[in-house]
């Protein structure tokens, strides 16, 4: 069985945030400060995960291929769903 996008992200982000609870916990000692870089590396993920999410989208767009012949199926396929639509009466034959 494989998991799906979602559970393997919830798996991996419950993951950290164990991992992370349990660092905090066991530098809480009381005698000197939590490590900054430690204390808000949830934050920190969440700000990666965001410019790694805009990274990808604008790598998808970048790289985003043209299609002529898609263009044309769909020009075709409006004009026969048209035809179709006129044959049927749903439109008028004005259109």
């Amino acid at each position: 069985m494989e998991l799906l996008r979602y559970q393997i992200f919830s798996g991996i982000g419950v993951l950290f945030i164990s991992i992370w609870f349990a660092l905090i916990k066991s530098s809480d000692t009381g005698e000197k400060e939590i490590n900054p870089l430690l204390l808000y590396a949830p934050i920190w993920s969440i700000i990666v995960l965001g410019i790694y999410a805009v990274g990808s989208i604008a790598i998808g767009l970048i790289s985003f291929k043209d299609t002529p012949e898609a263009a044309a199926e769909i020009d075709r396929q409006v004009i026969e769903a048209k035809a179709e639509m006129k044959k049927r009466g749903i439109i008028s034959k004005n259109n």
